[in-house]
């Protein structure tokens, strides 16, 4: 299964090799040309992720120019994915931002707020 996406704009990067280290790297432009794949590659990466009961996945989008509502939302569901699971599978997402991006602070800001057990903020 190929757990990345490489559009003309956007680029999703999957990083499983390193167990005790998922990592989720995004960048370029996501926008409504992207949201199916990009909620299936979160979805797909869910599942592996609770087969290797992992403890934390590092997301950077530091290099993440743009992301629409409708993208930012598939994070608000993986969230709500994360949260049905029995308290000892779940996962914590930490984000590293990019501080020179005004709009990653404020949207990574709102979603540690609707789940602070879950979501770590970095740059």
């Amino acid at each position: 299964m190929d757990l990345a996406i490489r559009d003309l704009d956007f680029e999703a990067k999957v990083e499983l090799a390193d167990p005790e280290h998922p990592r989720l790297e995004l960048a370029g432009n996501a926008d409504g040309t992207i949201v199916a794949h990009f909620a299936g590659l979160i979805l797909d990466l869910h599942h592996k992720l609770v087969e290797r009961n992992a403890r934390t996945i590092t997301v950077d989008i530091r290099a993440l120019e743009f992301m629409n509502a409708s993208c930012f939302n598939v994070f608000v569901n993986w969230i709500g994915v994360i949260t049905e699971l029995p308290s000892d599978q779940r996962y914590r997402l930490d984000f590293v931002a990019n501080p020179a991006i005004p709009w990653q602070k404020r949207s990574l800001n709102t979603l540690a707020c609707f789940a602070t057990d879950l979501v770590g903020i970095g740059s």
